[in-house]
Formats: structure tokens, C-alpha cells, sequence
């Protein structure tokens, strides 16, 4: 493997520095590595119960939200992270300011693991497929007419990623994207 030059000069006057005596005799050792991540799942079983688990706390977050029309949308931050929870933030401002309100609740099963990497780190930690049922969601402007089109697909194939929050030990939505619609 190559590296790049930037690393190779670096490298380089590094050790040149070091074989010539010019580094400080009272140079501090160097910091020590920060701790590597360690995969919070020890099977793939252990892992889709997390991701269950934590796609069941996001829908419930969320259909809690959009019953409230929208407000203190950042609550959603309890349960959704980077760009995925800043473009759904948007999206429900929106909601708000239209004066929408929903009722009824999402229901998630089939849960299927997709895949559990718990070598890369915890980013995209854990992927799912999942069946995603609206049948019992019902969303209304501030007339309270319904916005339901009488042709909605209730049922969606999903596939959910999340990632791991180290701090708070939890796993977050990262990403949730549509797989197949109108079957699961």
C-alpha cells in the first residue's frame, strides 16, 4: 500500500528530526491512543433486538410529535442523529407551519438484520429491513380535513441504519430509506 506523500514527508521529517538529536530532551511522551470502539453487540441476535428496540422508541418519538402538530420537533434528537435528524427536523417544521396534525400510530415488525459491522466503528453501525404498517395513521390540515390520498400503500418495506452513540450507550436512526412499497 502507498501512502500519501503528505504522510511520507511527515513521516520522513520525523525520523530525520529524531536521528539528529534535534528533538527537545524534555519532550513529553506521545499522548496515548484514544480507546478504539468496541462493538456494543456480541451476536447478530443481541444486535437486531437493539435495533428493534430503538426503531420502536423512534416511531413512538415521532408519532408523538406529529400528534402535537409538529412542536418541539427536536425531540427527535433523542432518537435520530446527523443529516437523517436535521432533514426530518425540516420536514416537521413544515408540518407545523402548515398546521398539520396527525393521529394514530406506525407500526414496525418483520424486523430482518441486514447487516451488524461491529469491526468499522459506530457509524452505520447496524442496518435492518423492516415492515413499516401507516394503516392507522391519518393526517389532517388545520381545516381537519383528512390529506390521506384513499390510494396510500399502508404497508412499506424499509431498511433503517444506525449508529451507535458511545456516550449515551444507545442506538440512534441514521438513515431510513423506502425498499418496497405497498408490500412487506
Amino acid at each position: 500500500m502507498r501512502l500519501p506523500n503528505l504522510v511520507r514527508a511527515a513521516t520522513g521529517v520525523l525520523l530525520a528530526t529524531s536521528l539528529s538529536g534535534c528533538a527537545p530532551s524534555d519532550a513529553s511522551a506521545p499522548p496515548q491512543p484514544a480507546a478504539t470502539f468496541a462493538a456494543p453487540y456480541a451476536t447478530d441476535e443481541e444486535a437486531l433486538a437493539a435495533a428493534e428496540e430503538a426503531y420502536t422508541e423512534y416511531t413512538r418519538v415521532s408519532d408523538q410529535i406529529l400528534h402535537d402538530g409538529g412542536a418541539d420537533a427536536e425531540r427527535l434528537a433523542e432518537v435520530a442523529v446527523g443529516s437523517f435528524l436535521e432533514e426530518s427536523l425540516v420536514e416537521l417544521r413544515e408540518f407545523e407551519s402548515n398546521g398539520y396534525r396527525a393521529t394514530g400510530e406506525v407500526v414496525s415488525s418483520d424486523f430482518v438484520l441486514q447487516r451488524y459491522s461491529p469491526k468499522t466503528g459506530p457509524l452505520e453501525l447496524i442496518s435492518v429491513y423492516l415492515c413499516s404498517d401507516v394503516s392507522a395513521v391519518e393526517i389532517f390540515d388545520s381545516s381537519g380535513i383528512s390529506l390521506v390520498a384513499n390510494e396510500r400503500d399502508d404497508l412499506a418495506t424499509m431498511q433503517v441504519a444506525f449508529t451507535f452513540n458511545n456516550e449515551r450507550r444507545q442506538l440512534l436512526v441514521s438513515d431510513q430509506q423506502l425498499w418496497a412499497s405497498g408490500t412487506c
